[in-house]
């Protein structure tokens, strides 16, 4: 979704003006729902959500959807994804460079810490004298370094894509919307 122009009137303003509403538009930005979720989540009265909700879809900042079932889910369209969250396209590239810079890095260190030379050094004199030749390879602390970046880059990486997921079937049940 390309950032969308949001054009605040004087009507968008008054239906912004109530804390239900905004709570309303806050609860639809983790996924769609219907007014009987809404109304349990909200710990508010099934009608009072429905009031709500029409002033919220008359402002242009929700959109609903029967699927042709018996539930009428209710989500935010574009202008409302874009009141409340407006530069997530933005934040979710960041989260996936810094994973895939973090994954790459930690790939980089194990590979680094596997390939490395194997030398051999001898060991320090024990008292009796003596000490055997013991190899010494890189240090341990390189590989678990290369195993933590190569996990948190993972963990990034998936996050930023489920994120893109869900903002993309946002997106696709939004257009879906505007289509009918």
């Amino acid at each position: 979704m390309e950032p969308v122009d949001i054009v605040l009137t004087k009507d968008t303003f008054e239906v912004l003006a109530s804390e239900t509403r905004l709570d309303i538009l806050k609860t639809l930005s983790t996924r769609r729902m219907t007014v009987t979720e809404l109304a349990d989540t909200l710990d508010l009265a099934k009608s009072t959500v429905h009031h709500h909700l029409q002033r919220l879809a008359d402002a242009g900042l929700v959109a609903a959807d029967d699927d042709g079932r018996a539930w009428v889910y209710y989500a935010l369209t574009q202008e409302g994804q874009g009141l409340l969250q407006p530069h997530d396209g933005t934040r979710i590239r960041v989260l996936l460079a810094a994973g895939l810079a973090s994954l790459v890095g930690g790939v980089c260190a194990v590979v680094a810490f596997l390939t490395a030379p194997v030398r051999e050094g001898p060991v320090s004199p024990r008292p009796g004298g003596g000490g055997l030749p013991v190899p010494a390879g890189p240090p341990v602390e390189l590989l678990v370094a290369g195993i933590a970046l190569a996990v948190i880059g993972g963990i990034l990486v998936a996050y930023a894509c489920i994120r893109w997921r869900n903002r993309r079937a946002t997106e696709d049940f939004c257009a879906g919307e505007e289509v009918t």
